[in-house]
């Protein structure tokens, strides 16, 4: 185990170090096999489990293949879906799956259960890899989100620490008071939210709020996203923008860095923004649960990314035998967040992951305790729909269209308009 007090640039090694970690026995092939990998995730992020795993399994090279986040849904659908056999292993993005397992994107996993279930015995873990009763994925990691605050822009202004304790958690009406005096001390933005415009990270504002997922019945094909609680919530996050109390501007590869250059007070981002943050030599900083809105219930987003088989290759055993080790094996599993601090889902895993979060705490608060009780209690996934990817890309747009000035009601109109068209074609 790591040392219970953590440098600011030892978070990345610590995070190899946990007690416990189980070696993989050595793949035999009769010649060398390579495998492309294809993910949204940067090369240092999926650089130690690659090395790892072929370390284990000298006979298996494995190429990362990085896309933008943008772009991974079409490489999926206009590469695997023509029956292109040159991707072998791609990560998933938990919601996406039965959009992907229904168009058979994805191979069927189902004669693997057993081992899943043993590495991964929460059975909502399981759920978001599954789709019509089948498993199509292993899970890798889940996920939540942090309100993160600059200690020295706080006392500067003469605001109070936040609490890290969940029952004493700020609502958005305390947050934006103290993020104008934030501002107003000096401070460029009050707030920002690390992933600007993404559905991921903005659905928890309407499902505080009252207002739904924005898709409802059987299927979750049907949108609803012109409700009083849409509207009220979407004017909302577009007057952050209009006042200028968050940037607009930015991209969410960029909004990490207001934060640790000090330019923004309060940033919303999940638990892999500490591995950035340690190595920011400046950066006085705590952690904190997200707010709620007055009158509604905290709510914290959840789901992350798994790993799949494209039913196309022609490598399968090679294939399953890198999945594996990067999810259900504990090694491969905790050397995938070595550069990334996801919560992993590998019970054995977590262990270790958890005794690196809790190594954090005298400096910036106790991100595990939060962490725990969020995704006990406060988690919602985003919908399990087959027209997820289709909603996902006309919400984003919808959000960056109210984050630049466009009215909510008629933004969101104009989305539903779409969603109605676009959605109604899958049903």
């Amino acid at each position: 185990m790591m040392n219970d007090k953590m440098s600011r640039r030892t978070l990345g090694a610590a995070l190899l170090v946990g007690a416990g970690m189980m070696t993989t026995g050595t793949a035999v092939f009769a010649q060398d096999v390579t495998i492309n990998f294809l993910s949204a995730q940067r090369d240092d992020i999926m650089q130690p489990m690659i090395k790892g795993f072929e370390a284990a399994n000298p006979g298996i090279k494995v190429v990362h293949q990085s896309v933008p986040f943008n772009d991974l849904n079409a490489a999926t659908e206009s590469r695997i879906g023509q029956g292109d056999t040159s991707i072998d292993v791609l990560h998933a993005d938990t919601p996406r799956i039965p959009a992907f397992a229904s168009q058979g994107y994805l191979l069927n996993l189902d004669d693997r259960r057993d081992v899943i279930d043993a590495a991964v015995p929460n059975a909502v873990d399981l759920e978001q890899v599954s789709y019509d009763g089948s498993l199509y994925a292993y899970p890798m990691w889940t996920s939540t989100q942090l309100m993160y605050f600059n200690r020295d822009v706080l006392e500067k202004a003469g605001l109070e620490m936040p609490s890290g304790d969940p029952e004493q958690r700020l609502t958005w009406e305390a947050l934006l008071d103290m993020a104008r005096t934030a501002k107003d001390s000096g401070i460029k933005y009050g707030l920002t939210f690390q992933q600007v415009d993404r559905y991921y990270q903005l659905q928890f504002l309407f499902e505080s709020n009252g207002a739904g997922s924005g898709l409802t019945g059987d299927e979750m094909l049907t949108p609803t996203i012109t409700n009083d609680g849409w509207i009220e919530t979407a004017k909302w996050y577009g007057d952050l923008y209009e006042s200028g109390l968050a940037p607009r501007g930015v991209t969410p590869e960029q909004t990490d860095d207001l934060f640790i250059n000090g330019e923004v007070a309060f940033m919303i981002a999940g638990p892999w923004a500490i591995a950035r943050y340690e190595n920011a030599a400046d950066l006085n900083y705590g952690v904190a649960p997200v707010p709620y809105f007055e009158g509604g219930k905290p709510v914290t987003p959840t789901g992350s990314w798994s790993v799949a088989i494209n039913p196309n290759s022609e490598k399968k055993d090679a294939a399953r035998a890198f999945a594996e080790y990067i999810s259900l094996d504990p090694e491969g599993a905790y050397l995938s967040i070595k550069n990334n601090p996801n919560i992993l889902v590998n019970a054995e895993a977590f262990k270790n992951y958890s005794a690196d979060m809790d190594g954090l705490t005298d400096k910036i608060g106790s991100a595990i305790d939060i962490i725990s009780y969020e995704t006990k209690n406060t988690a919602v996934g985003r919908p399990r729909s087959r027209g997820f990817v289709t909603f996902e890309t006309i919400m984003n747009r919808t959000f960056s269209d109210l984050r630049n000035g466009t009215d909510a009601e008629t933004a969101l109109k104009g989305a539903e308009r779409q969603l109605d068209r676009a959605l109604g074609r899958i049903q």
